[in-house]
């Protein structure tokens, strides 16, 4: 059974909530608790409460925030309805936007302080004596996914996390290797990557038991600066770092633009989107655009910045 499929016709008919506070009130349709979660974080300070409206067609969902005299709406959208909601007044907003890396040049380039961070990283790198190895042992697989990327990704993400389950981690790695970070000869941090047509994909990465010392001790950014190394001794042009929130504020996104990793032009209308709808008379509305700039997708499925 196609589930894709399934979730997309769902999505035709979501569950919308009302939730608001002292100042902002905005409307979220959709199945997904983490989005929903997330764009209230984003929206809305903690003291919220939310009504459950009850379901809309995707059609009755333009037309939420002059029946609720709403800020904004943020709307799930199915594939099949994507073409109505471009023509919507509103932003087309990526789940997730991919990014990466230039690395076909020098890396007094890559690293210098107004291009990147990785100066930085570097300063970390020696101070904490970070060096790296390549695994390549399919038994290291469990190790990497029980040891470091479950405890990170739950450590880090709490409620919230999307954890992935080892046998599709086990999937992922039949072409890939490990790439281990080592503390004084000791390994605190591994990161999963995989080379393809010129690009090197670093696809999961975790910390030894979700330790946030190792974060600090700059372990993270030390599994992106060896990656670039890698990635150049492969020959690639590009190290693809995975994907991050559009909303330029966010943390991770934030991160990755300060290693001067520049977003992936690579949209389809088989992607995840989500319908930004903005109040145009809401100064609450106007003041998160102007404080949250993002990046959308135009109707050619170029991505620009808001």
């Amino acid at each position: 059974m196609d589930i894709d499929w399934i979730k997309n016709l769902a999505r035709l008919y979501l569950p919308v909530y009302l939730i608001e506070s002292d100042t902002t009130k905005i409307a979220y349709a959709g199945y997904s608790q983490i989005k929903k979660n997330y764009y209230i974080h984003l929206m809305l300070d903690e003291n919220n409460h939310s009504t459950f409206l009850g379901r809309r067609w995707f059609w009755q969902l333009t037309d939420l925030i002059k029946s609720y005299n709403l800020d904004m709406v943020v709307s799930e959208i199915s594939p099949i309805a994507l073409r109505y909601f471009q023509k919507s007044y509103g932003y087309i907003v990526p789940g997730w936007a991919m990014m990466r890396i230039n690395i076909d040049r020098s890396m007094s380039e890559i690293c210098h302080r107004s291009v990147s961070d990785f100066s930085d990283v570097k300063r970390k790198i020696r101070k904490y004596n970070l060096t790296y190895e390549m695994l390549t042992k399919n038994e290291c697989i469990s190790y990497f996914y029980e040891k470091f990327y479950l405890p990170y990704i739950t450590k880090r993400h709490g409620e919230e996390a999307w954890i992935e389950d080892l046998k599709i981690i086990e999937n992922l790695s039949q072409s890939s290797l490990l790439i281990a970070i080592k503390e004084n000869g000791a390994i605190v941090g591994m990161g999963l990557i995989n080379k393809s047509e010129g690009t090197l994909y670093l696809m999961r990465l975790g910390l030894l038991d979700g330790n946030d010392e190792y974060r600090h001790h700059g372990v993270i950014g030390a599994i992106y600066y060896f990656s670039v190394l890698e990635g150049k001794n492969m020959g690639c042009r590009y190290l693809d770092i995975g994907g991050t929130r559009p909303f330029l504020t966010d943390g991770l996104t934030r991160f990755k633009i300060g290693l001067g990793a520049e977003f992936v032009q690579n949209l389809t209308p088989e992607k995840e989107y989500l319908w930004l709808g903005i109040n145009e008379h809401s100064f609450v509305a106007k003041k998160f655009k102007r404080m949250n700039p993002f990046m959308h997708v135009k109707a050619d499925f170029s991505l620009v910045r808001s």
